[in-house]
């Protein structure tokens, strides 16, 4: 989730200065017990970071190609901000843009799916998985990965109240702590710090601005001051050992990978709140545009 994040870190200054910030899509989406994820996909657009971090190589695709040619959608020009859910193997996205209804209908009948009053279903890539998908509004999209060919419908033309206020930040995650230790994604670098979040209900990931660059922030709510004060404890004791086993391997931190930017943390208590916080290197960025994560 970290090296994730700091993909989505890669936002420049001008952006930066002028933030756009939809986040209210979350507030359509099926949102218990699920990851939550929201971007500002116009300010990537707009900072010249979108087309580095995915849009040039998929562009490539022959299979994308045909998508756009059919559709005239193209998420690099057409889409503004995308939120998302992910819980139990299914995937809930509400999407702002611009988009072409009867491209879209007709490229589903093309591959073998169906619309009937708005609402479309195709077949996935895997026989399990089914698309569908529905207009909210002329600009907004609803659209469903799930082995239900009506799952689109859960994202709700009436917004329900999300379970945490979101992060005024351009990119951020809500994270159920189980769905961190159940997924296989951390590195090992950053397994320790997983430890020490195996008692809290949820965790929120940020990426904004901070004092002219880029910062990774965390935010956590205890049961109480006491675990409040044993998680930042174990935190601060995860930083200690990763910068002491870098010591002792005789090498600096490298700012182009993960352990750069983990060494750099630095946390805070505030009664039931816990608060981390990572500077985000330009090489971290780099490496990860490069294609090295």
């Amino acid at each position: 989730m970290l090296a994730l994040a700091g993909a989505l870190a890669s936002l420049v200054v001008p952006w930066l200065r002028n933030p756009h910030s939809d986040s209210s899509l979350v507030a359509y989406l099926p949102n218990s017990k699920a990851t939550l994820v929201y971007i500002d996909v116009d300010g990537l657009r707009r900072s010249g970071m979108l087309d580095m971090l995915a849009g040039s190589k998929t562009a490539e695709e022959p299979e994308y190609q045909q998508f756009v040619s059919e559709t005239q959608f193209d998420y690099r020009r057409d889409l503004d901000a995308m939120a998302a859910a992910f819980r139990d193997g299914h995937v809930y996205f509400a999407l702002r843009g611009r988009f072409h209804w009867k491209n879209l209908s007709d490229y589903a009948a093309h591959q073998g799916g169906s619309c009937h009053n708005n609402f479309c279903v195709l077949p996935g890539s895997q026989p399990n998985r089914r698309i569908s998908f529905y207009p909210l509004e002329p600009n907004l999209l609803a659209m469903a990965i799930s082995p239900d060919d009506f799952a689109a419908y859960q994202i709700k033309r009436q917004a329900n109240a999300i379970a945490i206020p979101a992060p005024g930040q351009p990119v951020w995650a809500i994270v159920p702590a189980a769905a961190l230790e159940h997924s296989g994604i951390l590195p090992d670098t950053a397994k320790p710090y997983l430890s020490a979040l195996h008692v809290t209900d949820q965790i929120v990931f940020s990426v904004g601005p901070d004092a002219g660059h880029l910062q990774l922030a965390l935010h956590v709510t205890c049961k109480d001051a006491a675990a409040a004060s044993a998680l930042l404890a174990n935190f601060q004791g995860a930083t200690s050992t990763l910068r002491q086993w870098i010591n002792q391997a005789h090498q600096p931190a490298n700012p182009a990978d993960l352990t750069g930017l983990l060494v750099a943390g630095a946390f805070r208590r505030d009664d039931r709140q816990v608060y981390g916080q990572w500077p985000i290197p330009k090489a971290f960025v780099d490496a990860i545009a490069g294609g090295s994560y």
